[in-house]
């Protein structure tokens, strides 16, 4: 039996260990704060097992650790093949995107009753754009921590991260796919590569954000090209940097 006597004084341990506050293992688990806070606080002595599935999966441990101290405490082994690379990132912002669920968070299952596997499901941040241009720079850990997580069947190759589309410069006109009006979120993938007709995030020079458009090339030049035609194209030179590529789009209703 472990140390902690108690599920509280467990989760706190975990928690700490992984720098998440209530909110964040409250967003991550997709289950309320009260509740977290409950469990820590010892007030919530025999929580429900569906709460305690949640946060286990969450933080990568067992529901009988956290029930009952039992030893073995790692639900998933998160090592360089489940967890999304961090490439160009420093080691602060790695640790702060594991921390934020950037790692797969479920193992496949398989069925007995449809003899099939269900697909792994993964955990990005949800960055502002702010934070997405400046992805290849030094970051300090506070300026990625507590980061909110969005689902994906995707696994990225690189480091993996959501963002919500503002204005409507990727609006196509009605019945033109792909169409992305304000509110889309976006899943990105900064080592997915680059090829004519992806749908591309990248800097300019004259902007401190990221500017998101459909990569083509006319006249041997390449431009980022809006998908509302009433905005210009823009001509991506020496000085222009592709940051990451659009991987999936859903909208929230």
């Amino acid at each position: 039996m472990n140390d902690d006597t108690s599920i509280g004084s467990r989760l706190r341990r975990l928690m700490e260990e992984q720098e998440l506050g209530e909110n964040g293992l409250a967003r991550r688990a997709d289950i309320p704060q009260p509740t977290i806070h409950r469990i820590l606080k010892g007030s919530s002595k025999s929580p429900r097992i569906s709460n305690l599935e949640k946060i286990a999966q969450a933080l990568g441990t067992t529901v009988s650790y956290l029930a009952h101290g039992d030893p073995l405490r790692q639900h998933t082994d998160l090592n360089e093949t489940s967890v999304p690379k961090a490439v160009g990132i420093k080691p602060s912002l790695a640790s702060a995107l594991s921390r934020a669920g950037a790692a797969a968070m479920a193992s496949p299952a398989y069925s007995v009753a449809s003899a099939k596997l269900t697909p792994p499901i993964y955990r990005y941040p949800l960055f502002s754009w702010a934070q997405a241009a400046a992805i290849r720079q030094p970051h300090r850990a506070e300026d990625s921590a507590d980061l909110g997580v969005e689902p994906s069947s995707f696994q990225t190759e690189g480091t993996g991260f959501w963002l919500e589309i503002r204005g409507d410069a990727m609006a196509a006109p009605i019945g033109v796919a792909p169409s992305l009006p304000e509110g889309t979120m976006v899943l990105f993938d900064s080592d997915a590569p680059a090829i004519l007709g992806k749908l591309v995030l990248a800097t300019l020079p004259d902007s401190q954000e990221a500017t998101f458009r459909k990569l083509i090339k006319e006249s041997g030049q390449r431009y980022l090209k809006p998908l509302n035609p009433s905005y210009p194209l823009i001509l991506l030179d020496n000085s222009s940097e592709i940051l990451a590529v659009a991987l999936e789009a859903r909208i929230r209703l």
